[in-house]
């Protein structure tokens, strides 16, 4: 399947990839691929038409604008106030970000295991 990886320790899915590349949860990366379909969107828009609690999808679109896959601007209204749209940003910017985040992983993890010595491992319980 194209939107699922198998690795010999899981099977990724492409939504729970997002999610740990980006530290957010698979509710918001799904709440990213809908406004990325259909915003922008209001906060409470949003709540309505997905059926979910305001704080509920505010504390999603905060994680998404704290990664950086969402952002908003302040529309103001003419009789004074203001509110808030949200906008996803573009997927192909998103895909660069993840292949750039997981190239840095697998540094790290290249790295990490050049560090390792034999001595090293001596506590392990095996």
């Amino acid at each position: 399947m194209k939107l699922s990886l198998k690795t010999p320790c899981t099977t990724w899915t492409f939504d729970e990839l997002m999610a740990c590349v980006f530290g957010i949860k698979v509710f918001d990366v799904h709440l990213y691929f809908y406004l990325l379909k259909h915003g922008p969107f209001k906060v409470n828009e949003l709540a309505e038409k997905l059926n979910k609690n305001r704080s509920t999808i505010q504390r999603s679109v905060q994680n998404l604008m704290n990664a950086g896959l969402v952002y908003r601007k302040q529309v103001n209204l003419k009789d004074g106030g203001y509110f808030y749209l949200y906008y996803a940003v573009p997927f192909e910017e998103v895909k660069e970000r993840m292949k750039r985040e997981i190239e840095g992983w697998y540094k790290k993890m290249k790295d990490w295991i050049d560090s390792i010595e034999l001595e090293d491992l001596r506590d392990l319980h095996c």
